[in-house]
């Protein structure tokens, strides 16, 4: 299903750390997308089934549930959503894992700035045929 390409993308960015997640959602807002933050998993999947994402940011280092059982159980909630892992974890095996439960990309937080995670995001959904916004 191909959305309109007059809707502003809808980023559901799922990250426990409060000044990260308020730069990614800043970053977002600035670029003109929707943006919902939630500061962990289980917050982030009962957020994603009520406000249906277009794309979700995921963090992977989080208390009470982590990025992956969370990405484990909104792929199954929603099997389309768009989802990318966004951590500090660089180990080769941290990538694999996150791609075989479902990812569908993977950054490296210290690689990218606020900005430059938007814009990959917005390559990302280009390349899937999901949203083409300005």
């Amino acid at each position: 299903m191909s959305l309109k390409q007059s809707r502003k993308i809808r980023v559901l960015i799922i990250e426990d750390e409060d000044d990260m997640g308020e730069m990614y959602k800043l970053a977002f807002k600035i670029k003109n997308c929707e943006v919902a933050v939630s500061f962990n998993g289980l917050d982030g999947i009962v957020k994603a089934a009520k406000w249906k994402p277009d794309l979700i940011l995921l963090d992977i280092m989080m208390p009470q549930m982590d990025g992956y059982e969370a990405l484990k159980r909104l792929k199954k909630q929603n099997p389309k959503v768009v989802i990318v892992m966004n951590s500090n974890l660089e180990q080769d095996k941290d990538v694999r894992y996150a791609m075989k439960l479902g990812a569908d990309y993977f950054l490296r937080k210290s690689l990218y700035t606020p900005f430059k995670i938007v814009e990959k995001v917005k390559e990302i959904l280009k390349k899937k045929s999901r949203i083409l916004t300005k």
